[in-house]
């Protein structure tokens, strides 16, 4: 269950807090609070920059997420049929 956070600050930046409430399936700790991004005139939620989440006292995250493109590896290169 989550519930929606919007406030005048987080308006003027074009985002909206995200508070996790209720978790059937992990921690409800994890990732507590967090931003994404909204275009309230398309309607779409889209991810911000990492240096959105930092001001988030409770958001639950101990190590920095960084985006990287993780190469490919060919796992089943070793296989013969």
């Amino acid at each position: 269950m989550f519930a929606l956070i919007s406030t005048e600050e987080l308006e003027g930046l074009g985002q909206i807090m995200v508070k996790q409430l209720k978790n059937r399936y992990n921690d409800p700790t994890m990732n507590k609070r967090f931003v994404v991004g909204i275009d309230r005139a398309k309607m779409r939620l889209y991810d911000v920059e990492q240096s959105a989440q930092k001001d988030i006292l409770d958001s639950g995250q101990e190590e920095e997420y960084t985006y990287e493109e993780k190469k490919k590896t060919d796992k089943f290169s070793g296989l013969k049929f």
